[in-house]
């Protein structure tokens, strides 16, 4: 062994150690590991990888989907019973009194809510609230009304509701009204907010109160209208329902007379000026036939509304007319229907009508469908008279030299088909030469007309 190797390798056995030379560790460092050849070969080329299972399973061999997971059921949990009907009243009473004392309203609606109540329930809990206020002041009845309403706005109650509610309690009046003798009065109350808020209409309220049901609510309810709104407002709304006022009245009360007389009492005739109109302006008429009277007395005690109203027109020439025959004809002298008049009764109709004629045109010019309407009140009028001999013939002859009518209206008149009113017919066969020859009629075609329907 040469000399290099000898001194290098005598070493004493204790001197020996088993730790790697510190070169070789910082060399080992240094030195990148070597990868896996399959590194080198593309994604795309690589083999799928399988993960190892874990300690316990088999090995899963070839190509296989993940399993599907399985969904544990949650636990079921007992449902919680709806609220019995007694749990339901107590909780409702329970809110109705707190919300009365505290006045917050969204309070009780959220109470309302977490009730839970089913919506077969909804009226008679709604008719908890109202009787719960009935023997509280008018301010309580007020917060009542307003979350009845605010429970419609939330969706939790509706105007069917309501009204089952609202007559349940009208139901039970008679034992109610031992304690509250004025309970009819709050319900009215009740049922006016309810309109005012839009809750129900005025129609909805009238349907199960026809024929004089618990009278006279109907009629106290347009009594708190009035005094909560206006009567102007009330005026337009009852005119805009179409309800019926007189199938409102008991049975033997249902005519235009008695029904008159009922609401004068109760304040409301204001909501039938032309009702009031029918009966007085022929007495004015006969008190003071000079045409500045009659106009200033419609003036005073009409409204300019219904100044353009058919139903004015209709009632102020049937009162023209139904003076002029009694003047010319007074009811003492049993007439003839059928006998000519003489020729001073003639004279005397026709200077009459020409009296009259300033308030007519006041009120007819320029409007072609009032003038239809005061041709229908001139048919009427003969129909209810047994079409006295040339009578129609007569007047529209007038009407039509005096420029009361215009043509055009005449020929509306024949054409229209409306059924409204009686006598039609025979009117139409009555004038028809006349409206044939509109146009082409000279003022002494009209006299020969005259003379030949005598």
């Amino acid at each position: 062994m040469p000399p290099r190797f000898s001194k290098k390798g005598q070493l004493n056995a204790d001197e020996i150690s088993l730790r790697p030379a510190q070169s070789f560790l910082m060399n080992k460092n240094q030195v990148p590991k070597l990868q896996p050849q399959i590194t080198m070969i593309p994604p795309s080329a690589q083999p799928p990888r399988t993960q190892t299972p874990p300690l316990g399973q088999t090995p899963q061999l070839g190509l296989k989907t993940n399993p599907p997971l399985i969904q544990e059921k949650p636990a079921k949990t007992s449902k919680k019973p709806p609220p019995s009907k007694e749990e339901l009243l107590k909780l409702t009473e329970t809110v109705v009194t707190e919300y009365l004392n505290s006045g917050n309203a969204n309070e009780a609606v959220n109470g309302v809510r977490e009730m839970r109540a089913p919506k077969h329930f909804l009226p008679e809990m709604l008719s908890k609230v109202i009787i719960l206020s009935l023997d509280r002041s008018d301010e309580d009845k007020e917060k009542a009304s307003s979350l009845i309403s605010l429970l419609k706005q939330e969706g939790i109650a509706t105007s069917d509701n309501f009204m089952q509610a609202f007559l349940n309690v009208l139901d039970q009046c008679p034992k109610l009204e031992v304690d509250i003798p004025l309970v009819k009065s709050y319900l009215a109350q009740f049922a006016a907010r309810a309109i005012i808020s839009e809750l129900v209409s005025i129609s909805e309220l009238a349907q199960p109160l026809e024929s004089g049901t618990h009278f006279p609510l109907f009629l106290l309810c347009l009594q708190q209208l009035a005094k909560l709104q206006d009567r102007e407002w009330l005026t337009e709304l009852f005119q805009q329902s179409k309800v019926n006022m007189q199938k409102m009245l008991p049975e033997i009360d249902q005519n235009k007379d008695r029904m008159l007389e009922i609401l004068e009492g109760k304040g409301l005739s204001f909501l039938f000026p032309l009702l009031k109109l029918e009966k007085e302006l022929l007495k004015q008429i006969k008190l003071d036939p000079s045409p500045q009277t009659i106009y200033k007395w419609i003036k005073d005690n009409i409204s300019p509304k219904l100044h353009v109203d058919k139903g004015f027109v209709n009632i102020l020439m049937t009162s023209f007319l139904q003076y002029i025959s009694s003047e010319v004809n007074p009811p003492s002298d049993e007439t003839d229907s059928s006998s000519a008049p003489s020729k001073e009764q003639l004279e005397q109709e026709k200077q009459l009508l020409l009296s009259f004629k300033p308030v007519m045109q006041k009120f007819l010019h320029d409007h072609v469908d009032l003038q239809v309407s005061a041709l229908y009140a001139l048919q009427v009028h003969c129909y209810n008279s047994n079409f006295p001999k040339g009578m129609l013939l007569r007047f529209f002859v007038h009407f039509y030299d005096m420029e009361i009518i215009e043509e055009e209206a005449f020929l509306a008149w024949k054409e229209d088909i409306t059924q409204e009113f009686p006598g039609k017919g025979k009117a139409l066969f009555q004038v028809n030469l006349l409206l044939e020859k509109f146009g082409l009629l000279s003022p002494i075609h009209l006299v020969i007309i005259l003379v030949t329907s005598l």
